[in-house]
């Protein structure tokens, strides 16, 4: 099967990774992804794969998803060739190793130039997090008028689809609410930290847990860079993130809506004239 990635042309330059956080999402890394650009790294998060204005990271995050979770795919997983290709522009990547499995930390954790970092906050508040804003969005992305809506709008589409991938993923398919929806999530999300703290070298790794505190103290040393002189990016909570997904969807939303009436209204028109004109030959028929 001819995969996304590989039909995306080859960039002109490719960036040498230097930092990966390995780090779940919803677990500080909005912060981290402040922060590392303050330090001057070129950063890759979920943030930077959503602004493309051509939605083809969301593609290709797709997916690697299904090419790694979805074995009736038949998607082939993704290597460090395709890795390389698709963060040729960044330096450090943030949270993506949480989404996309083993594989991706498999392919960097021999590298000698690369450091990595991961934070681990407790799993029940991290369920509660993750199901009060991307389990929300996959609520909305399976019911209407979200899951018609979207066939309006490209971005929409795709936003949308990442979504059901992603959340499907990390809940082994269940939805928020069903009986085994918390246990799926917390299964997946301690053993994601213990098979990171497996994988990733020691003597390149700075772990810490988020409830004893983040910050530049935690970063910097670690990364041998000075502190910076402004305090370290406040942590996000999900009031910030729904504002965000908010801001980010309601213009597209707006001209899904233009275009779904700009289609109907025409087709409508169509169907009551055929209606009329099919009810004026019964009347003469009679």
């Amino acid at each position: 099967m001819s995969r996304y990635i590989d039909r995306l042309p080859e960039p002109a330059k490719k960036r040498p990774v230097k930092v990966i956080v390995a780090t779940a999402s919803r677990t500080g890394t909005r912060s981290v992804f402040s922060a590392m650009k303050t330090l001057g790294f070129k950063t890759y998060h979920m943030a930077e794969c959503l602004r493309q204005s051509d939605n083809s990271h969301m593609q290709v995050l797709n997916e690697a998803i299904r090419a790694q979770y979805d074995r009736y795919s038949g998607i082939k997983q993704y290597t460090r060739q395709d890795f390389d290709k698709w963060f040729a522009e960044y330096d450090c990547i943030i949270e993506m190793p949480f989404f996309l499995g083993p594989e991706i930390l498999k392919a960097y954790a021999d590298d000698p130039s690369i450091k990595f970092i991961l934070t681990e906050r407790d799993p029940d508040k991290w369920v509660t997090s993750v199901n009060n804003t991307i389990g929300g969005i996959f609520k909305t992305a399976i019911s209407f008028p979200m899951n018609f809506l979207k066939y309006f709008n490209s971005y929409l589409y795709w936003f949308f689809n990442l979504h059901i991938s992603l959340y499907g993923a990390l809940a082994d398919g269940t939805v928020p609410g069903d009986e085994n929806n918390v246990e799926a999530l917390r299964r997946n999300y301690v053993s994601y930290i213990d098979m990171a703290k497996r994988i990733l070298p020691a003597d390149r790794l700075c772990y810490f847990r988020l409830e004893d505190g983040l910050g530049w103290e935690e970063i910097c040393p670690f990364l041998d860079v000075p502190i910076p002189d402004e305090p370290f990016p406040n942590a996000y909570v999900p009031e910030d993130f729904k504002r965000r997904v908010g801001n980010l969807l309601s213009p597209r939303i707006r001209r899904a809506t233009l275009t779904l009436v700009a289609v109907a209204v025409p087709v409508l028109g169509l169907l009551a004239h055929l209606g009329f004109k099919y009810h004026a030959a019964l009347k003469q028929g009679l």
